[in-house]
């Protein structure tokens, strides 16, 4: 509550509607020691003089009624109420097309009390110019109807506070200390009518030593914007002008200031609580490693395609940098934490929970922070599942493969393993059985484990104590973006030679070894077919093709257009030479939608849907562990005299059911809700500090630049200021608060002063 005196100015002129709005939500938002009062500027509108009636009919005793004998104009009406102010009150200017929240008035008494230095205080808006959100600089439109409540709470949730400063306040509701009342006086009345006054006050404001800020923990709606009607291009021009003479570096201050826009950060915080009060009830956090790559695209499909069931958050967490991005219907807004010295897994993540309200963890890869991450869902009560993207928590190499770079076929005996990992220098040390066991305890704790393929759901069940697993496929969305996808393509001999293609980032475990001796072997065999890889092998991602054209290399690609990509390059076969196995495989889903078949490794979710479709092949085990056989069955399936097995695999391929988006999302989130209805979460960790969140957003408080003035000073052949001149300017700065001090202080002429106050 304001702790001293505060008189609310609400200038008048017609709109009686509008006015009443305003003072009803004052009467019944407004605590203290306040004072109202209404002064009508001639109103022309009889409405006017008859709300005036009714609210003096009321008896209320904060509210005081004024009217000017003729139109003064806002300027000359604002000093009128500052001027009848009660002795010592501060002053706030209210439009009458305003609507106040709930505790507004404290708000701003407080930011007033927290800087003897502050002069003017403006509340965040949704007309406000600079001060204005969702949109900065811009009125938002405001619903009819609609509550400013909720967004006010969520501004003072989202508020440190700061009470960051301003270049200048905007008028629409303008606190002004008595303070600078007493230090510079009123509005000039050089401004006639109104337009640009709070802006040049707040200007005299500063050049007199005091701050103009935002009061970030304040909203007060403000509904008009068409105070001056037809006039207003004419006040405009003639007050700007005006305001540019007087204050020569304004436009270049505001200027600057709007390209830098320091507030961004406070907006979108705010509007980010503003979203987790009025959204979904439950929040889900998906965690991925910093690898991006197909786990991160299906966590991104997920999200999209659960949009409007939860709330989302994504986490990729990679050591002490942990990145935050909430999914909101408008966009992506993305938070950039890091672990403090010392400071405790539990209490890193709980607080993210807390902060944003996040009842369920959904983990799809820890690799990046497995420790931590394993540390923190240890000591928190706060519900979590698993989805199956690898097998990365019974082995770590991942994929299954041996030092000779060969499928191990899963083995579980953990001294085989132990083994295995020691002649592969980067695990060589790994504790395989430590592995499983904390693993397994992350398992045997989760709420849902999912699993895309039945493949990865049993091989899962071999290494962990029976975990329950649901089946859920992954669905297909429209395609995967990236930024260094390559445009051009290259162009193949037109010599009816058949393509065949591997689609994706191959690496060792994909088969970027094999590949390379199928295309030598290719050359060496004569074999009639080429080969095109629509992506890049893991030694260089760069667009590339052999001289003799049997091996070209796409690039990086949009997924988006692999159909088309696969058309250019008249590609009649997508081949998979991986080494490991897959758990799904979104590039099988985009070569069966592009209605070409594939033939795949014995091993796997690969095997697993081929068979189940009959949309290409399995190779055989001889088949798959001999480049030289796996090129023969290629070659016999390419062969232009027998097309009738090619073509009706193809044609399964275009009618392969594909799991849909809307079939994962229908499953997940029944999943979802199973797991918050058995497993609520109760976080004991507090939330992470507002002021931590808006650093994470690479909030920085703007300050206004300081004057240049060249000052004379000894030992440059100049003195410093002194004479009777200086000693006038010297007791001025240092009584300018008092009244006598400001008349001295407006004596003064102001190089003398700037150049003291350099000195001082």
């Amino acid at each position: 509550m304001p702790s001293s005196p505060i008189d609310i100015i609400v200038p008048v002129h017609n709109a009686a509607a509008e006015l009443a709005r305003c003072v009803e939500s004052a009467l019944a938002c407004t605590d203290g020691d306040w004072r109202l009062t209404l002064i009508d500027d001639a109103s022309p509108d009889p409405a006017v003089r008859s709300y005036f009636a009714d609210i003096e009919s009321r008896r209320l005793p904060q509210v005081r009624l004024v009217a000017n004998e003729r139109n003064l104009g806002f300027t000359l009406t604002a000093n009128r109420g500052m001027r009848e102010a009660r002795p010592g009150s501060d002053v706030v200017l209210l439009n009458s097309d305003t609507v106040v929240t709930r505790g507004w008035l404290a708000a701003l008494a407080r930011c007033a009390g927290s800087d003897p230095r502050i002069g003017t205080i403006t509340p965040f808006s949704n007309n406000a110019e600079i001060c204005s959100l969702p949109r900065f600089c811009a009125d938002n439109p405001w619903p009819a109807g609609q509550d400013p409540e909720p967004l006010a709470t969520a501004l003072a949730r989202a508020a440190a506070p700061c009470y960051p400063e301003l270049p200048t306040g905007v008028g629409f509701c303008l606190y002004v200390r008595r303070a600078l009342i007493d230090a510079i006086g009123l509005f000039d009345p050089d401004f006639g009518l109104g337009y640009g006054e709070e802006n040049d006050y707040c200007m005299r404001a500063a050049a007199a030593g005091f701050r103009n800020v935002l009061c970030d923990d304040a909203f007060v709606l403000h509904l008009g914007g068409g105070s001056f009607g037809g006039m207003r291009a004419d006040l405009s021009a003639r007050n700007t002008e005006l305001l540019r003479r007087k204050h020569p570096g304004y436009d270049e201050l505001v200027r600057s200031y709007i390209a830098t826009d320091p507030l961004r950060p406070l907006r979108e915080f705010a509007l980010a609580e503003h979203r987790r009060a009025t959204g979904p009830r439950h929040a889900v956090l998906h965690v991925v490693h910093g690898h991006g790559g197909g786990t991160e695209y299906h966590v991104r499909a997920l999200i999209s395609a659960l949009s409007g069931a939860f709330r989302h958050y994504l986490l990729i967490a990679v050591g002490d940098e942990w990145q935050l991005e909430e999914h909101a219907p408008g966009g992506v807004l993305a938070f950039d934490f890091r672990r403090l010295p010392g400071e405790p897994w539990p209490a890193l993540l709980g607080g993210l929970a807390a902060r944003f309200g996040i009842d369920l963890v959904h983990l799809h890869n820890i690799s990046g922070c497995r420790d931590g991450l394993l540390d923190a869902l240890a000591g928190l009560a706060l519900p979590y599942g698993y989805t199956v993207h690898d097998l990365n928590f019974a082995c770590p190499t991942i994929t299954f493969l041996d030092p000779r770079e060969r499928y191990c076929g899963a083995v579980t005996d953990a001294a085989i393993c132990s083994t295995c990992l020691a002649a592969q220098p980067p695990l060589a040390g790994t504790d395989i059985s430590s592995w499983r066991e904390k693993h397994g305890a992350l398992l045997a704790r989760a709420a849902f484990v999912i699993a895309p393929s039945q493949w990865a759901a049993s091989t899962l069940r071999r290494y962990f104590a029976d975990p329950a697993v649901a089946i859920v496929p992954h669905g297909s969305a429209q395609g995967m973006t990236r930024e260094d996808a390559v445009r051009t393509r290259l162009d193949l001999p037109d010599d009816g030679l058949p393509t065949v293609a591997v689609i994706g980032a191959i690496g060792p475990d994909k088969g970027a070894r094999r590949l390379e001796r199928l295309v030598e072997l290719t050359r060496e065999r004569g074999v009639r077919l080429r080969w095109v890889v629509v992506g890049y092998l893991d030694r260089g991602r760069e667009q590339w093709q052999s001289a003799d054209a049997v091996f070209t290399q796409h690039g990086p690609f949009d997924s988006r257009e692999v159909t088309a990509l696969l058309e250019h390059y008249r590609v009649r076969l997508v081949v998979y030479p991986s080494a490991g196995p897959e758990t799904f495989s979104f590039t099988l889903s985009e070569a069966w939608a592009a209605g070409r078949p594939a033939i795949v490794p014995p091993i796997g979710a690969l095997a697993e849907r081929v068979a189940a479709t009959g949309a290409g092949w399995v190779l055989t085990e001889t088949e798959w562990q001999d480049e030289g056989r796996m090129l023969e069955r290629l070659a016999a399936l390419l062969d232009p005299a027998q097309p009738d097995a090619l073509n009706a695999a193809a044609a399964r391929a275009r009618r392969a059911p594909q799991p849909t988006l809307a079939a994962m999302a229908a499953a997940t989130t029944a999943i979802y809700r199973d797991a918050l209805a058995r497993q609520p979460g109760k976080l004991g960790e507090p939330a992470l500090a507002v002021a931590r969140c808006l650093a994470g957003l690479g909030y920085a408080p703007w300050h206004p630049p300081q004057p240049q003035v060249a000052v004379d000073v000894p030992g440059n052949g100049a003195s410093a200021p002194n004479g009777a001149l200086a000693l006038l300017a010297r007791t001025a700065l240092s009584i300018r608060h008092t009244l006598p001090g400001r008349v001295l202080y407006r004596l003064t002429p102001r190089p003398l002063l700037d150049a003291l106050r350099q000195r001082l």
